[in-house]
């Protein structure tokens, strides 16, 4: 069995290498006459996965190293009988860090007050309701619009209108980007959503790009530099609008998701689907998968923080963005894109570090616990 996989999808040769033969591709380059000869077929978002590039290949297996899918047209892998397997929920963790590191940014230099606040989260899956329930227990507020979830049986959660969500001090964007269906999500975010922002209103960007509308977007920041606009993501990766780029905030290059524990889970799971798949007997060859092991081995030195503070050391979000802005002031954004990407694949998320507890009040400790802070 070949196996062909994106080099960039982390702890994959010890996770599929027992399966078979290895391959590896650049998933920005890769193309139909690359794949002729592959059985299964493992990506990251940046390769779109359709007729083709599959058309008269031998590919019965895909799997995706990520949450959303946009990128794989799944009517197709269906109608060709291709089993597919996503991650989906893999990179929650990293993409709720990210989301209090956009937070404490907004907090320390922008003169935002968690505590009294209203978080609308728009889009309550596996990262949404994530980060719900992570503000909850710090005694936040929070209004999560997910019209699919609100159909579903067994939700106990109150939902709200997308515009209550809007109404909110803060408004974080969680959703899978789709055309069609009853709850499109492409621009769900256009000139009339974006007028009913709050003053002095957060705005967040972490799931696809084209969930806002960018030219409309465009048009509001020009009349209001009261927002604050944090944004990971953007229409047409990685040859950004940098104008747009150059007006928000914060702009990262699509890294919210990006930690070693995010890549490990994501690659574990596609183990397992699979296994699932072939039936394969994992006794009857090595006797356990080899991915990337994630202790708490980053120990920063960190005297007096406060708990803003210490989240930003960990994440350093004004200096991605910067490095990022000075790529596009370069013209060389495209590449930074990517170089910025591969970096991030060792950050580590929070709950992999490890505080010094004399540094904090009891306080304190309890809030970073709950984002997932050990301490000593």
């Amino acid at each position: 069995m070949k196996i062909f996989a994106d080099k960039n999808i982390l702890a994959v040769q010890g996770s599929f290498s027992r399966y078979g033969e290895l391959h590896f591709f650049n998933g920005r380059t890769v193309k139909q006459s690359d794949l002729l000869e592959a059985d299964v077929l493992l990506v990251r978002s940046i390769t779109t996965v359709n007729e083709s590039l599959l058309g008269g290949t031998n590919v019965r297996f895909v799997g995706t190293a990520t949450s959303g899918i946009d990128h794989v047209d799944t009517a197709y892998l269906d109608a060709a009988g291709i089993y597919f397997a996503d991650a989906k929920g893999s990179n929650a963790n990293a993409v709720v860090d990210y989301c209090f590191a956009a937070l404490a940014f907004a907090a320390l230099h922008k003169g935002f007050e968690l505590s009294g606040s209203k978080v609308g989260i728009v889009g309550a899956g596996a990262v949404g309701g994530l980060f719900a329930s992570k503000l909850e227990r710090l005694g936040i507020q929070v209004r999560c619009c997910d019209p699919f979830l609100e159909q579903a049986s067994g939700e106990h959660r109150q939902f709200f209108t997308l515009d209550e969500a809007l109404d909110c001090e803060v408004v974080s964007l969680h959703v899978p980007l789709s055309d069609g269906g009853a709850f499109p999500t492409r621009h769900l975010l256009a000139a009339r959503e974006l007028a009913r922002l709050r003053s002095n209103a957060l705005l967040i960007n972490a799931c696809r790009g084209n969930v806002v509308d960018e030219r409309a977007l465009e048009e509001v920041l020009a009349h209001r530099d009261d927002i604050v606009t944090i944004f990971d993501v953007w229409a047409d990766e990685p040859n950004i609008d940098s104008r747009l780029a150059a007006s928000v905030d914060i702009a990262t290059p699509h890294i919210a998701g990006y930690s070693q524990e995010a890549k490990s889970k994501a690659t574990d799971m596609l183990a397992t689907a699979f296994e699932r798949y072939s039936k394969f007997d994992a006794g009857a060859a090595d006797d356990a998968k080899v991915v990337a092991s994630v202790g708490l081995d980053f120990e920063p030195v960190w005297k007096s923080m406060a708990l803003w503070e210490t989240l930003l050391a960990v994440f350093p979000l004004i200096e991605l963005s910067e490095e990022f802005l000075q790529a596009q002031l370069a013209g060389s954004g495209a590449q930074a894109f990517d170089s910025i990407r591969q970096k991030l694949l060792s950050r580590q998320e929070f709950e992999s570090s490890l505080l010094h507890s004399s540094n904090y009040s009891a306080e304190q400790q309890e809030r970073l616990l709950v984002l997932g802070f050990n301490f000593k």
